[in-house]
Formats: C-alpha cells, structure tokens, sequence
C-alpha cells in the first residue's frame, strides 16, 4: 500500500495477499468488507468501499486515467506533455464486483449492486441490480436480504472470525 496515510479501513475487513493499493487522495473500507487476491485499487482520486462489499480476485478499481486527445499517455515524459483525469470510486453497502471486474473513474456501484465476472463498469449502476459486459448492462434485480436475515447478522459473533 501506498500513501497509507490516506487509508481507513474498519473493523473485521480483509486484504488478500497480492493487492495493490494506492489510497490515492483516500480510500475507505468498510465493516466485513474484502478485497480479494490480485486487486488493484490505484489513481489519484479517492476510493469508498462501504460495509460487507466483495471485490474478487484480479478486479481493479481505477480511479485515474490518461486524457488521450492531444497528449501522450506516458507519465513519465517530460513537460506538459500528458494530462491525468480523477474520478472517485463509490462502492456502496453489500455491492458485490466479481473476478476481473475494471471500474473506470468516477463510477459508483449502488447499494448491493453484482457486477459479473470480467465486466467493465463505465456508469454508475443502481441499486439491487444485477450487471455483466463490457460495458456492463443490466441484466436482472437481486432481491434485498429478508429484515430477518439483516437483524441475523447483527447476532453473529464475528470476533474469531479469520
């Protein structure tokens, strides 16, 4: 992790091995959240992982990117030569992104949001829906956990868990 300084994460969420993290100008991660094996979270903006959220193996979560029309797309050169746009990166409670997911900047995932596997999320995805493809498109609604099994879940003892 990089600029560590800038990162919040709170209680019980896990990091897998292999991330790579760049807190940019801040990242969040919520309560039960994880972030699995070979993900990147990167850019110069802020990424808001809210509470109980999956982000699967290999996804990544851009929160920068290069202007392309009349600059090069290296940073390393020298002068005015390239130019970077941020976009923050909100994914809100109970989303779940899928293996090799790519969310572009500025995105936000609605609340317990499902991305498929390898899709590309270019545009802010409601609630409860159900998105694959690149780019990604709805495809169906996930139902809302039951008030029953959202009052379990505040039962569960969760201090020796992993």
């Amino acid at each position: 992790m990089i600029r560590a300084d800038r990162a919040e994460l709170d209680n019980c969420c896990q990091i897998m091995d292999f991330v790579f993290i760049d807190a940019g100008a801040g990242l969040k991660i919520g309560k039960y959240s994880t972030v699995t094996w070979n993900c990147i979270i990167e850019g110069g903006a802020s990424a808001i992982i809210g509470d109980r959220v999956f982000l699967g193996p290999g996804s990544k979560l851009l929160t920068s990117s290069y202007k392309l029309n009349g600059y090069y797309a290296i940073e390393h050169i020298p002068g005015d030569c390239h130019e970077s746009f941020f976009g923050d990166i909100v994914l809100k409670d109970d989303a779940y992104i899928g293996a090799g997911c790519t969310l572009l900047p500025g995105v936000t995932v609605g609340e317990g949001a499902v991305v498929g596997a390898n899709s590309l999320v270019n545009k802010d995805l409601e609630p409860w829906g159900i998105y694959v493809g690149s780019p990604c498109k709805k495809i169906g609604e996930r139902q809302k956990p039951t008030p029953e099994r959202q009052e379990k879940i505040k039962e569960v003892d969760w201090s020796n868990h992993l």
